[in-house]
């Protein structure tokens, strides 16, 4: 899932910002990994749990770039 994401953000305008959990997950791996630019706020706790503020990716790195050449999407595989 990172990875098809790491395409998506390709093809959109940045910044954008994400507010489904499992975007933001994956947001979180492609930035620890080098991939993306990114602001992820701590949750913050509620009376009925955690509330996760939105992410925000601002870049994709060089590295990043380099992934997508490397694995493309599958529909581009030739």
């Amino acid at each position: 899932m990172p990875l098809s994401l790491l395409h998506r953000l390709a093809s959109a305008q940045l910044p954008v910002s994400f507010t489904e959990g499992g975007d933001i997950d994956a947001i979180r791996m492609l930035a620890l990994a080098g991939h993306v630019q990114a602001v992820i706020p701590r949750p913050v706790r509620t009376l009925t749990g955690h509330h996760q503020p939105a992410a925000t990716v601002s870049a994709i790195t060089p590295l990043g770039r380099q992934m997508m050449d490397r694995f493309p999407r599958e529909a581009e595989v030739g």
